[in-house]
C-alpha cells in the first residue's frame, strides 16, 4: 500500500531507480540461495530442486517480456547465473539422491487457497493502465515502459532508462502545502506554478529542475487533490531530454482519475486451487476443464511446463489459478491535461 508521504528531492533525483527496482541486495539474495542450498541438503530435502526453480524463474523473466532490464539494476540476481550457481553446487556435494526428500503433495496441500501474486486490493496493472481499487483512483503509464509497484510510489521508467514517471502520496495537506514543501527543499528551482483541473480533480502544477548526484535533472509535477488527500504525479529526466518526455509527462498526470467501474473496486486477490487430474491431458485441455484466470503459458509455467503442450500426468496434482483481476492483454490510453 502507498505511504502517506511524499518523497524527498533525495529520494526523487538520487534514488529512483532504488525506488523502482533495487528493493533487495543481490549480494544477500546470493547468500540466501548458498544457504538454502545447504539447509536442502542438511535436511533431506533434494536440493536439484532448485536448479529447477531458478529455470522457472528465467522463463518467468522471459513471459514479463518487453524491456528486460540488464543484470545490475534487476531487484534480484539473474536467475540464469543462480541457475549456472546452484549446478556448481551440486557438483561439489556428496549425497545419495534416491533417498532425498521432494514432497511435492504436501507442499501442494500447504499452498492450496494461497493468495497468488500480489494484492489488488493495494493496486495492480492493467497493460499499462494502474487501479488502485481501496485508494478509488487510476492513470495511465507510458506504453512500453517498465512498471513497479512499491509502498513508496508506483513509476515507470522508459524504454531507454533515461526518464521516470511516479505517483506518490503526499498525506492530508492541501495541494498548495504539498506543493509549498517540495518547492522548499534547497537546490530545487521551481518555474511558474498553474492552478490546473485533472479530470474534475484540482491540482497545482509546476515545471521544476535540480542539481543531483547524477547531474542536473528536469521535471514537471502536479499534486492533485483527490478524496481528502493530495497525491504527487511526476516525470523527470535529464535537463537535456525534458522537451522529449515532455508530452508524456503531461499525459501521466491528465490520466490521473476517479476509478469508478464496480468490477475493479470489488476485485479480490486471485488464489490457487490445487486439483487431481484422472487422466493425462495437456495443460490446454487441463485449462479447459479447470478454467484459470491466466494466460496459457503462466499456466504451463505454475505447473513446470514451457508450454501449453505439456502433459499432466493421470493421478497427480496441479494448480491452477481463480479469482483476481482480469487478463488484460492491451491497456488503455491515457488523457492529456487540460491547459
Amino acid at each position: 500500500m502507498l505511504s502517506p508521504q511524499i518523497a524527498s528531492l533525495s529520494q526523487i533525483a538520487g534514488a529512483g531507480l532504488q525506488v523502482l527496482f533495487l528493493k533487495f541486495s543481490r549480494d544477500d539474495e546470493n547468500q540466501a540461495d548458498k544457504l538454502g542450498f545447504a539447509y536442502m541438503a542438511n535436511d533431506g530435502y533434494d536440493p536439484r530442486q532448485m536448479v529447477d526453480v531458478f529455470k522457472t524463474l528465467e522463463r518467468v523473466s522471459k513471459l514479463a517480456g518487453g524491456g528486460k532490464l540488464p543484470e545490475w539494476l534487476q531487484t534480484h540476481p539473474d536467475p540464469g547465473n543462480r541457475e549456472k550457481a546452484a549446478e556448481e553446487r551440486l557438483k561439489d556435494l556428496k549425497m545419495d539422491f534416491s533417498k532425498a526428500k521432494v514432497n511435492r503433495d504436501e507442499y501442494l496441500g500447504m499452498i492450496d487457497g494461497l493468495v497468488y501474486g500480489e494484492d489488488p486490493r493495494q493496486g495492480y496493472f492493467q497493460g499499462a493502465k494502474f487501479l488502485h481499487p481501496d485508494l478509488k483512483f487510476q492513470l495511465s503509464f507510458p506504453e512500453g515502459w517498465k512498471t513497479q509497484n512499491t509502498p513508496q510510489a508506483v513509476a515507470a521508467i522508459s524504454p531507454k532508462q533515461d526518464a521516470i514517471v511516479q505517483l506518490a502520496p503526499a498525506g492530508k495537506m492541501s495541494p498548495e502545502e504539498a506543493a509549498q514543501k517540495f518547492f522548499s527543499q534547497k537546490g530545487l528551482q521551481q518555474g511558474q506554478a498553474a492552478q490546473i483541473t485533472v479530470n474534475g480533480q484540482r491540482a497545482i502544477a509546476s515545471y521544476f529542475a535540480a542539481q543531483t548526484q547524477e547531474g542536473q535533472i528536469a521535471g514537471l509535477i502536479a499534486f492533485v487533490g483527490y478524496n481528502g488527500s493530495t497525491y504527487a504525479l511526476l516525470g523527470y529526466t535529464g535537463a537535456q531530454t525534458l522537451q522529449q518526455y515532455d508530452p508524456a509527462f503531461k499525459a501521466f498526470i491528465g490520466s490521473f482519475a476517479p476509478l469508478t467501474d464496480p468490477g475493479a473496486l470489488s476485485v479480490q486477490p486471485a488464489k490457487i486451487q490445487v486439483v487431481r487430474v484422472d487422466s493425462e491431458m495437456t495443460v490446454e485441455q487441463f485449462n479447459q476443464l479447470f478454467p484459470s484466470n491466466l494466460k496459457l503459458e503462466e499456466l504451463a509455467l505454475i505447473n513446470g511446463f514451457d508450454d501449453k503442450n505439456g502433459r499432466l500426468q493421470a493421478g497427480q496434482k496441479y494448480k491452477r489459478v481463480v479469482g483476481g483481476p482480469p487478463v488484460q492483454d492491451k491497456p488503455a490510453a491515457g488523457q492529456p491535461p487540460k491547459s
